[in-house]
């Protein structure tokens, strides 16, 4: 699975997943400031899953394409939060893509998964994946 984080999120975010998977961020390849539109037709045409908290514009993007390598929405917080829950994200992926018997990057196709901190604030939470039908599911 090849990561790619939004220049809406800490990019100390790289450092968390680089020692599995290829991490990149819009500061390592010159793209702050790009258009979404751009900026995502750069990332889904490397096969990168995005990483953004840019829920709107990017859902939007990713519905009005056939085929994408997946998106993951995080939540804004301090640099820690977003690590933590960027890690929990991860964790989430390798476990449904271990039952599912897929690579990380196979199981991500099509999908989006979106974390939610729980009420008591301990930036743990759920996730639900939308696949390329449009459903939702979510998991406790």
């Amino acid at each position: 699975m090849k990561l790619w984080i939004d220049e809406c999120l800490s990019p100390a975010l790289v450092e968390v997943s680089q020692d599995r998977y290829e991490t990149t961020c819009n500061q390592y390849r010159g793209k702050l400031g790009a258009k979404d539109p751009d900026l995502y037709a750069v990332v889904t045409e490397q096969e990168f899953v995005f990483v953004t908290n840019n829920e709107r514009d990017f859902v939007s993007l990713t519905r009005h394409t056939e085929v994408h390598p997946g998106l993951m929405i995080l939540p804004m917080g301090t640099r820690l939060q977003q690590k933590l829950a960027y890690a929990e994200a991860i964790v989430y992926v390798e476990q449904r893509c271990a039952e599912d018997r897929l690579t990380p990057a196979a199981w991500m196709v099509n999908r989006l998964v979106e974390y939610h901190p729980d009420t008591t604030r301990q930036w743990r939470g759920r996730f639900g994946d939308i696949g390329s039908g449009g459903g939702c599911t979510s998991e406790a």
